[in-house]
């Protein structure tokens, strides 16, 4: 049993409640939703929000844009008609299994015909939602000191018109075609996972377009175009749900159901399966602000808030409540070599530290937003989902892009204890998460022996400061530290320019001082031994 079109009706119960084929004709015909990036969140979450949108009678379907590496729309996407198995794992160890078919076309934009395409279809009045799930590092354009990356440089010196690369020179550009073509209303909704995203994607498809100006490849016209938030909107969002990469246990499983193509591929560093597995949990907040129209999304399980309330839910999410403790468990979970998130929610030290974080360090700077409360989304995080042992996510899937994730999942919590005067020496959890990521770009785990790290873009630049370390020799901690520390792009503020540095730096020596340092210092510092 293979899953495509031509199979649906073999998979009874699972199959989608709509004419499948014929969706996804009608959408080619007439695009309304182009999304960039459909990893495995977007096709079990989102995708499955335009599934449920398509199943109601509303002509949503989504045009999916891999910006990257083609393989990923081969395997994943197109020999499956661009249908996904989605897999919730609940806590009880239940599965529920349902065939998800919000797609109705697929494109690689590193294929010419595929980009032209997608240009074709961004000149199109009919589509006026453009979503993302590109990770923080897809928004990126300047380097850890600030400046312009030099492969943005070279693409604000490239035809706007022209193929990009760069994800957000690529938006630019799609943008500046829809322009020219009467400059219908569109929405570019952010739904990755970080701060503030769509005032991100919005800084940074300006800086590109504000390039292009000056350098006169542009008219001031389309800079006002992409300014006013009538014609170009950028919503903020929070999403939340938990999606492992595709585990080997599930494809077993569905091959035990029949399945004959849901074997996890890995034609590249990332896993690829035409399934995905996910927690049942989920949220999905976003401003309510649009430009041209929108999907009924309300009726769908989303919530649409003013920006204050999007906001303090973001900031308890990704600031205190949820991001952070899931970065501490994953370069701790890293160095001691546990296998999956839920195993490290059972040891003593580990547990304890990301207590401590959530509700010691993170809440006294959290605001209500309503939708729910603080304490009832923390405790769900540390008594529910983080253990559920049917869930095995990787701690270094969650440890990728690190450097783009501490100043949003970390940095915002230290600028509201300095705005609100709070106690910067209180902190005791949070240096020692500092510690332990400037322990783990050793590449050295606790046993002695190498760690492969996950990818990172400051990774190369990151590690040369701390190449020379060696377990057990005398090294200048201060003189080593000192350059990533005081790194206001990566904490969001200088380190020593508040207590934590001094912190860090001790705890830092503690946990180069041996092998096995790190399980020793995590256990005297959680008082667990």
């Amino acid at each position: 049993m293979q899953l495509n079109l031509e199979n649906l009706d073999s998979l009874d119960q699972l199959a989608p409640q709509f004419d499948v084929a014929q969706m996804q004709a009608k959408g080619k015909e007439t695009p309304r939703w182009i999304h960039i990036g459909p990893g495995n969140i977007f096709r079990i979450f989102i995708a499955r929000i335009a599934h449920d949108l398509i199943a109601a009678g509303h002509h949503w379907p989504v045009t999916a844009v891999i910006p990257m590496d083609p393989v990923e729309l081969d395997v994943q996407l197109a020999k499956h008609d661009l249908m996904t198995l989605g897999v919730t794992l609940n806590p009880d160890g239940e599965r529920d299994i349902k065939v998800i078919a919000g797609m109705s076309e697929g494109l690689a934009t590193r294929r010419h015909e595929d980009f032209e395409r997608l240009v074709e279809i961004m000149k199109r009045d009919s589509v006026s939602l453009m979503s993302f799930t590109i990770t923080e590092k897809g928004y990126a354009i300047h380097d850890a000191q600030g400046q312009l990356q030099a492969a943005v440089e070279e693409e604000i010196a490239s035809d706007p018109a022209g193929y990009h690369a760069h994800t957000m020179a690529l938006v630019a550009g799609l943008l500046w075609h829809r322009f020219n073509a009467g400059g219908a209303p569109i929405t570019l909704l952010s739904t990755d996972n970080f701060s503030h995203n769509g005032d991100k994607l919005r800084e940074s498809v300006l800086t590109i377009a504000r390039g292009w100006e000056q350098a006169g490849s542009v008219p001031k016209q389309f800079l006002t175009w992409l300014e006013d938030e009538t014609k170009v909107a950028f919503p903020i969002s929070v999403i939340d749900k938990i999606t492992p990469r595709p585990n080997e246990s599930i494809s077993a499983e569905l091959a035990q159901m029949g399945f004959t193509d849901m074997a996890v591929e890995i034609p590249a560093r990332a896993p690829y399966a035409g399934f995905v597995n996910a927690e049942p949990t989920e949220y999905l907040i976003i401003e309510d602000k649009f430009a041209g129209e929108r999907p009924p999304f309300e009726e769908f399980g989303v919530s649409i808030v003013d920006r204050k309330v999007c906001d303090d839910f973001e900031n308890m999410k990704v600031t205190t409540c949820l991001n952070p403790l899931h970065t501490a468990l994953a370069v701790a979970g890293c160095l001691l070599r546990f296998p999956t998130i839920d195993s490290e929610m059972r040891d003593e030290a580990l547990a304890a530290l990301v207590h401590q974080l959530g509700w010691n360090e993170g809440l006294p700077v959290v605001v209500d937003p309503g939708i729910v409360k603080p304490e009832d989304f923390l405790r769900e995080v540390l008594e529910v989902r983080f253990p559920n042992r049917y869930l095995p996510d990787d701690p270094a899937r969650i440890a990728m892009d690190t450097s783009q994730k501490i100043p949003i999942r970390f940095g915002e919590t230290i600028k509201k204890y300095i705005e609100r005067d709070l106690d910067l020496d209180s902190l005791h959890a949070m240096p020692l998460v500092f510690a332990l990521w400037c322990r783990y770009l050793l590449g050295i785990a606790d046993d002695g022996e190498e760690l492969t790290l996950s990818p990172d873009p400051l990774l190369e630049e990151l590690q040369a400061h701390v190449a020379h370390i060696r377990l057990g020799e005398e090294t200048d901690v201060h003189a080593a530290l000192e350059p990533i520390l005081s790194n206001k792009q990566i904490f969001g503020v200088d380190l020593y320019s508040t207590p934590l540095a001094t912190k860090v730096e001790k705890l830092f020596a503690e946990l180069i001082s041996a092998s096995g340092a790190v399980r020793a210092t995590l256990d005297k510092e959680m008082n667990t031994k």
